[in-house]
């Protein structure tokens, strides 16, 4: 009985590392489309933190990332997943447009 629930753990285990790493590799690819369709250099992606839920969403997270519109600055961007849909970015202003003098 004791090797039944161990072998149920280290699958239950595994497959939450699979659906972490899933989401991970989903949401850099959402971060560099996004950047590619706004002209940005994306410079770094990394995850904030993550919730367990029960339910349809069963994986929250929130991923930070680094780019920069100019090559001189970096910007912090954010994205927020719940599971492996409903993306939500937020942007900080990152280009000035200001009158040639």
């Amino acid at each position: 009985m004791f090797s039944l629930l161990f072998i149920l753990f280290s699958v239950l285990i595994g497959g939450i590392f699979w659906k972490l790493r899933q989401q991970s590799e989903y949401a850099k690819a959402l971060i560099t489309q996004r950047c590619f369709e706004l002209d940005l250099q994306l410079l770094s992606v990394s995850r904030s933190n993550f919730n367990f839920k029960l339910g349809e969403h069963f994986l929250q997270a929130s991923f930070v990332f680094e780019f920069s519109s100019d090559n001189n600055n970096n910007y912090q961007g954010y994205l927020f997943l719940h599971g492996l849909r409903r993306p939500r970015f937020e942007l900080p202003v990152y280009r000035s447009f200001e009158e040639p003098r």
